[in-house]
């Protein structure tokens, strides 16, 4: 085939120089020619299609195997990734259970304790790589410097931990349950002037939590860097309030948190939207208008839900006071069809009641509710029961004459 011609051939035509070795293997060379090319059927093919193979594998599997060397370092990143991965391996031991005699002479099963020690060990897969590797006492990775987890939890609501058979009431009563990690970085920081100018981020930097005693100290030596702890958007004001500790600098109660200037909102997350925190949501509005020019009113129902679930929409009801009307343009003719009555006509209150159902649906789905969004408005039970009543009534009145 000569340069720059197209002739209409099997793919061996191809411009590539290949040839096989011995095991079966094709090298090749492809050419800058981008011009040759050659026809399967309708589909156009040029160099870029030509592939190495292995004509054995391809007979005996009857399917498109590509077979390539791995000479490069990237190599060793795919194939050893899962180096340190985990558990890599199951066993199954079946075990007879020992019988010993009871006091009243009458045999029993004694029923061996789990040993997750044991259990783990004989379940564990070590490759070749990552035995070699600890043979040798590599590091198996670098941690520098130190990095403190910081916990997080509302004002009513504290991790404590305790054994199974304690009682409660001595649980409660502990002394110093109520002291945590955030609730004495606000007790220091009402005595310590060093500690206002921090974040509760950066408290680890100047200062040391000590455990047993509960406290805060000045850091003398060594370097730490602080973390919060990862909190999900949808875990709701706990969220917001780690949002505020990133920012807020010398607070001394879960009140200044919420305190926006002289103002003290009664959740973190306005207290969010009063600093500027959130978004105006102006992104999502311009989403959904986008959309609504080409998308039915199915699959903005489904965004509209997308949003709420995964996108931190920060005022819900303005969105959906916005963009309603395009979520709603298919249940008049839904409603129609379902009711078989095509002279029904409904509301806007009525068409906003069976649209928030959709919603409803489609939050179901991924285990959400409108419930869980303070600002959307719910279904009105005895809205959509006046709807019913209102059907049923117009298809009573009808012309019989004319019938």
């Amino acid at each position: 085939m000569e340069n720059g011609e197209c002739t209409k051939k099997y793919p061996r035509a191809f411009t590539a120089h290949t040839t096989i070795d011995k095991s079966g293997f094709v090298t090749y060379r492809r050419r800058e020619d981008a011009l040759n090319c050659v026809y399967k059927g309708e589909t156009k093919l040029d160099n870029r299609s030509v592939v190495p193979h292995n004509l054995n594998l391809l007979k005996k599997y009857k399917a498109h195997i590509n077979v390539e060397w791995c000479c490069k370092t990237k190599a060793v990143k795919y194939l050893f990734k899962y180096i340190t991965k985990g558990v890599d391996k199951a066993t199954i031991v079946i075990e007879k259970s020992k019988q010993t005699k009871s006091s009243s002479g009458r045999e029993k099963s004694d029923i061996e304790p789990v040993n997750e020690i044991d259990d783990y060990l004989h379940c564990r897969y070590v490759s070749a790589c990552e035995a070699s590797w600890r043979l040798f006492a590599f590091h198996i990775h670098h941690h520098r410097p130190s990095v403190m987890k910081l916990a997080l939890h509302l004002e009513d609501q504290q991790m404590c931990v305790f054994e199974g058979t304690t009682d409660l009431n001595s649980v409660v009563t502990r002394e110093g349950i109520e002291r945590t990690m955030l609730t004495v970085w606000m007790e220091t920081n009402q005595t310590s002037e060093e500690a206002r100018e921090l974040t509760y981020v950066e408290f680890p930097t100047m200062f040391v939590w000590h455990t047993s005693d509960k406290t805060w100290t000045t850091r003398k030596k060594q370097e730490a860097i602080g973390r919060i702890v990862y909190i999900h958007p949808a875990a709701g004001e706990l969220y917001y309030l780690r949002i505020l500790l990133n920012i807020y600098r010398g607070a001394t109660s879960f009140t200044d948190l919420k305190t926006v200037g002289a103002v003290t909102y009664k959740k973190f997350k306005e207290a969010c939207y009063a600093r500027g925190l959130l978004d105006d949501d102006k992104e999502w509005h311009d989403c959904l208008e986008e959309a609504s020019f080409w998308a039915t009113a199915n699959q903005l129902r489904k965004l509209f839900v997308t949003l709420l679930v995964y996108c931190e929409v920060g005022n819900p009801l303005k969105l959906w006071n916005h963009t309603w009307k395009y979520l709603a343009e298919d249940i008049l003719r839904k409603k129609r069809e379902e009711f078989n009555f095509p002279a029904l006509q409904l509301k806007d209150t009525e068409q906003q009641q069976y649209t928030l159902m959709e919603i409803e649906t489609l939050l179901k789905e991924n285990d959400k509710s409108l419930t869980e969004y303070s600002q959307m408005p719910l279904p009105d039970k005895t809205i959509l029961q006046d709807i019913s009543n209102t059907v049923l009534r117009e298809e009573q009145h009808f012309d019989v004459e004319k019938e």
